[in-house]
């Protein structure tokens, strides 16, 4: 059987919010990622934030270093740092990352750099509209559930989201593959293979390919850049609240010729519950009865488990692994 990643178009969703809802449903069901077009953020949104991206990661190290993550995952982390695939890899992945928390009016993040504090105002507006196409994919989730008015309906998912609230956990993340280093890597992938923890992931790609994805759980394809879209793809508190019935797909980057004369760069958009959100089963009458055993989740008996509890189990596992 050949697999290929669907696209999704999405335009007037108001009233095409049905048929959208059902081809989301067929791709979650299957392969776990789709292609996202005819969304509402502006091109010239995306390519400033990449611009900025490569702004921030042509500083020195030294500089760069001066906002190492913190321990509530907001900041930068350098080359080998994080190790996706700990059972595998020998010695992490062969990437730079910035995340940012939640911008809220009012508070301030941890010390920005000052490409980043120049644009702040920038950047939240980017968090913001990607949260917003967020929750447009969430309210197909939804529909295609079809969860029932009394447990709320198609904001089921948006009310468990909210970006404003103290607990609200989403991430904004810029990462860096630096060209070069094929030959003397101990690894043969730039980033482990992996699920992505959260409800689900908007990651923006721009110019150089590489990521590829587990779409038959045994054979990897790769996920090309298609011109405009955003790629969608389900996480684990997901699959965990569907009971398995929304798939989170392992996906990895590998090393592709270009990578040796060019960086690589992409965008991604954690969509996280917020922290003290129940994953108790989502109220719907088409997800399996009894869930699954998940290797990545081993309190999956455990119905009071919160999103905070996995996350944080998630997060343990691939910047402390034990081996």
């Amino acid at each position: 059987m050949t697999y290929s990643i669907p696209i999704i178009d999405f335009s007037d969703f108001s009233n095409r919010s049905a048929i959208i809802a059902q081809e989301v449903l067929e791709a979650c069901e299957t392969i776990g990622f789709f292609y996202m077009i005819s969304h509402t953020i502006p091109k010239q949104q995306i390519d400033h934030a990449f611009e900025l991206s490569k702004e921030f990661y042509d500083l020195s190290y030294e500089e760069k270093s001066k906002y190492k993550i913190q321990s509530n995952f907001h900041g930068y982390s350098g080359l080998y740092v994080q190790r996706l695939d700990p059972k595998n890899q020998k010695q992490g992945d062969h990437k730079e990352t910035y995340d940012f928390l939640p911008f809220r009016k009012g508070e301030s993040l941890n010390l920005l750099p000052e490409v980043f504090l120049e644009n702040k105002d920038y950047l939240e507006n980017f968090a913001r509209t990607c949260h917003s196409t967020a929750i447009q994919v969430l309210q197909a989730f939804s529909i295609a559930l079809k969860i029932p008015e009394e447990e709320g309906g198609t904001e089921w998912f948006s009310v468990r989201h909210r970006y404003d609230v103290p607990l609200s956990s989403e991430l904004l993340r810029f990462l860096k593959y630096p060209k070069g280093a094929e030959e003397t890597y101990n690894d043969p992938v730039r980033t482990g293979a992996h699920t992505d923890y959260g409800s689900i992931t908007l990651l923006f790609q721009k110019d150089i390919p590489g990521l590829e994805v587990q779409a038959s759980r045994t054979d990897w394809i790769s996920a090309p850049i298609v011109k405009d879209a955003i790629l969608v793809n389900v996480g684990g508190v997901m699959e965990y609240w569907t009971n398995g019935l929304f798939k989170s797909t392992l996906h990895r980057v590998v090393f592709l010729p270009e990578h040796q004369t060019h960086d690589r760069y992409s965008i991604a958009y954690f969509v996280q519950p917020e922290k003290d959100a129940s994953l108790a089963a989502v109220p719907s009458s088409i997800i399996p009865e009894v869930r699954p055993v998940f290797e990545d989740a081993p309190k999956n008996d455990d119905q009071e488990m919160t999103v905070d509890d996995y996350l944080n189990m998630r997060y343990q596992q691939s910047y402390h692994p034990k081996n």
